[in-house]
């Protein structure tokens, strides 16, 4: 049986097909440059600061902010995510590409726990699309009471069994949304 945790927080970013496509893709192209990563945009930054402990820092002088998650679902199993900054105020999980050399994908984030792949020659965000899961793609971070932090992701539609006190409810909005920050209440797991 999995432990139960006390969340108090969770993190969470819609990901884009383009943004897909580029973690997937062969991490050089002819065209050069690309997103190998996961941005923030700048409307999510305060509240990505605040989830990650940090207030009042300015983005463009922030350092990298690099914390271990557990992978949701497996007890022990965890790895790094870094967050930098990004030109414009924004932010980014770096190095979230899988075909970098030096790629930190997050294991919960992998195509062994779930996670949608594309082929190693997918050559761009609409031969992507084939294998976007329909419904979209959410990663998150859930921070505890007591500080630690665990990520994993949502794919698909809402779960029609899924009840509305579930703290990962939130992870399937209405409409367009990019992403924020959920306060969880109580002892869930």
């Amino acid at each position: 049986m999995a432990e139960k945790q006390n969340i108090d927080r969770i993190w969470w970013r819609n990901v884009q097909p383009g943004e897909f496509y580029n973690i997937e893709r062969y991490h050089r192209i002819k065209s050069g440059g690309g997103s190998l990563y996961i941005e923030i945009p700048n409307s999510m930054v305060v509240a990505t600061l605040s989830f990650l402990g940090v207030t009042g820092a300015n983005v463009d002088e922030l350092p990298i902010i690099t914390i271990d998650a557990g992978v949701v679902g497996q007890p022990g199993e965890s790895g790094p995510i870094e967050f930098h900054k990004k030109k414009g105020g924004r932010m980014r999980i770096a190095r979230q590409n899988r075909q970098q050399p030096g790629s930190q994908r997050h294991p919960a984030w992998v195509a062994a726990r779930g996670f949608p792949t594309a082929p190693d020659g997918v050559g761009s965000t609409q031969e992507a699309l084939s294998y976007f899961p329909e419904g979209g793609l959410r990663i998150y971070i859930a921070k505890t009471i007591e500080g630690d932090y665990y990520a994993g992701f949502t794919q698909g539609p809402r779960p029609a069994s899924m009840k509305r006190n579930d703290p990962t409810w939130d992870l399937y909005p209405e409409g367009i949304a990019v992403g924020g920050v959920i306060n969880a209440e109580g002892d869930r797991s």
